[in-house]
């Protein structure tokens, strides 16, 4: 069960931040975002983070001579860092042990993941809620693995006044994460502009 926090609101009155959902009550436009951290080991705990993307050959006679071909490109993750979602490329992301082949397709193994791609943080990046979150600025990360880092935003995240210790931090350090035991996180969230029918609960 979700519940709204709505605030109170002089009767008659609207607001363009959120939407009136009882007399005198507004419930505000805000964002729920998540992070979830993956710790793979594909047959072993040496991976690799693959983007892959599909795009379109160029239309000549020689190699695509009907227009609809098209390749598959991927990128690896050789330090640590981030990327974005892109459905209009089919962006995927494969984890990858380059040390074990599968017998089919002779193929690295591999996991592929989809990243949701849903609106990341709205609030402006020198704010306290964008600093306390930077974890949702991009759809993943990938960083090498440390014990202990569990936690996208860092340790004591509702003391803060900033990201410390988080995704961001452990990325900014520029680790090799191509063949290395490494960590996966992925941001995404619900930019919620709640509706008369979500009151009082939905």
């Amino acid at each position: 069960m979700r519940v709204l926090s709505p605030l109170t609101l002089g009767l008659g009155k609207t607001s363009p931040y959120g939407v009136v959902v009882s007399p005198g009550a507004l419930a505000q436009n805000h964002q729920h975002l998540f992070c979830v951290r993956i710790d793979p080991a594909i047959d072993g705990q040496n991976n690799t983070v693959i983007q892959e993307e599909s795009r379109p050959i160029p239309w000549t006679p020689e190699e695509n001579p009907y227009g609809n071909g098209y390749k598959t490109h991927q990128t690896a993750f050789e330090k640590s860092g981030f990327a974005d979602a892109a459905p209009q490329h089919n962006r995927v992301f494969k984890i990858i042990n380059r040390n074990k082949r599968n017998p089919i397709s002779g193929r690295p193994v591999a996991y592929k993941f989809t990243p949701s791609p849903s609106q990341l943080q709205l609030a402006h990046p020198g704010s306290l809620m964008a600093r306390r979150s930077t974890y949702a600025s991009h759809h993943v990360w990938v960083t090498k693995y440390r014990d202990g880092e569990l936690y996208a935003s860092g340790r004591w995240t509702n003391q803060s006044a900033r990201e410390v210790g988080g995704v961001a931090d452990m990325a900014a350090r520029d680790d090799d994460v191509d063949n290395e035991d490494i960590v996966v996180w992925h941001s995404f969230g619900l930019t919620h502009n709640p509706r008369t029918e979500d009151f009082p609960v939905m």
